[in-house]
């Protein structure tokens, strides 16, 4: 007991503040550290966050975290799930798993993302071989999805899987942060040099009106599609880091001062086809905007964040989910959720907790997290996938489960978003803690 006192920071100063709550005098009760502050996406390490300690958490278990299980669940979709889907022979991850005919598919695009929950795990465990797979997913990648003939105009861009004539902004970017991710772990210049040869890419988008991809059959750049410029901003942020180059950095606030000219005036961002929101790529809007207001100080891109924010405050279920798809006039596109995209919400709004303070983002991003518990199968489920091998572990892509498929991107930000909340909600002050599990069970009884 007394060694987990020690560990756990029993002597512990009061909690320091983010530089924004600082220049408000105010506390937020968190004892993370802001002058350790990056600006990486991928893992906790990214963000200075230690791996957290059990006993840091005693207090959030009156409203439901087991941060042993939560932990056990993250480590089962790494080592059993993600590794099952893992093609030694390619080098690269299967694409969909289909729980009821129990076959993958061909490695596709899963792998810009789901070696991003082999880094984070890396960091988590120290185990290099999933670094070397993430590497090996990168490769793929380059080899088999990105432009790469020097008489190519877009060179640097990935293509779409199901079109490959289309070359998108928003896969670009996922790669960018890929192989910068892998770089600052091992420093292999040829991962730098395919960054910046990404960046290129970027740049020439939005010298063409800010364009989503650009298509062959035509030749054009084409603006209307996927506008995801959280992603492009974020692995601008990215390479400024790495770099120190300011011109990256410049490029990304000229992306912010864009964003904000897409907000709606009830807040929301409906960036595909100018119509609808989309849980998909709503976590790196909301992320993308905090980040730059961090670097930055400018006061519009953080009001834009928490208008945001707020706009996902009210309209998170009472399960803690979000519809995958609404239009603009605020009506639903479906049913459906997309489980991976609500822990990666989550993640955006811990970030947004640590510049504001305002507890109902940390209280919406565990709300979520608990959701994302749910879409996980485990060995102890009342259901026949519980005996599949090769779905055990996994996390299905839809709810309600549509077509029974998983796959590697959405387990990995289930994976991230478990790890982050753990070691996030472990800077905080036990009064702090305390304090919003009170909120949260009052609120849990209200429902």
């Amino acid at each position: 007991m007394r060694q987990c006192a020690i560990e756990c920071g029993g002597a512990r100063a009061p909690g320091t503040n983010y530089h924004s709550a600082k220049m408000r005098g105010e506390s937020v009760g968190t004892n993370f550290d802001s002058s350790r502050l990056t600006y990486g996406v991928i893992s906790p390490k990214d963000w200075g966050l230690e791996r957290a300690q059990e006993c840091a958490l005693d207090a959030w278990m009156a409203v439901g975290l087991d941060a042993r299980d939560w932990e056990e669940r993250a480590r089962q979709a790494t080592y059993h799930w993600l590794m099952r889907s893992w093609r030694e022979d390619l080098g690269a991850f299967s694409g969909h798993y289909n729980a009821i005919h129990h076959a993958y598919e061909d490695p596709q695009l899963t792998n810009l993302i789901a070696p991003w929950q082999c880094i984070a795990a890396y960091d988590r465990y120290g185990d290099g071989t999933l670094l070397s797979k993430a590497r090996r997913a990168a490769d793929w990648v380059y080899e088999n999805m990105t432009e790469t003939h020097p008489m190519s105009v877009v060179v640097g861009g990935v293509r779409d899987s199901w079109e490959p004539d289309e070359v998108w902004t928003k896969f670009t970017a996922e790669l960018i942060i890929l192989n910068l991710g892998l770089y600052l772990r091992v420093p292999d210049n040829e991962l730098l040099r395919r960054a910046i040869e990404s960046v290129r890419f970027l740049v020439q988008a939005e010298r063409h009106g800010h364009a989503c991809k650009y298509e062959h059959r035509e030749e054009q750049w084409v603006a209307r599609g996927w506008q995801s410029f959280g992603r492009i901003i974020e692995s601008y942020l990215c390479l400024y880091e790495v770099t120190q180059d300011s011109r990256w950095l410049g490029r990304a606030v000229a992306w912010s001062e864009y964003a904000l000219t897409l907000q709606a005036p009830d807040d929301g961002f409906y960036l595909i086809n100018t119509e609808y929101y989309s849980t998909d790529i709503a976590a790196d809007e909301l992320r993308s905007l905090t980040l730059v207001y961090e670097l930055t100080h400018l006061p519009q891109l953080r009001t834009a964040a928490e208008r945001f924010a707020d706009w996902h405050l009210r309209r998170q279920r009472k399960d803690g989910a979000w519809l995958l798809t609404i239009d603009r006039f605020d009506n639903p596109v479906s049913e459906y959720v997309g489980p991976g995209d609500v822990p990666n919400i989550a993640i955006a709004l811990l970030r947004l907790h640590g510049v504001t303070g305002e507890s109902a983002y940390l209280i919406s991003a565990f709300r979520a997290m608990r959701y994302a518990l749910t879409q996980q199968v485990t060995p102890d489920d009342d259901s026949s996938y519980a005996n599949d091998e090769d779905a055990v572990w996994g996390y299905w892509s839809w709810d309600p489960p549509y077509d029974y498929t998983m796959s590697g991107d959405q387990i990995t930000h289930f994976a991230r978003g478990i790890w982050f909340i753990l070691d996030y909600l472990a800077t905080l002050d036990r009064q702090e803690s305390n304090r919003i599990v009170s909120m949260l069970a009052e609120a849990q009884q209200a429902r």
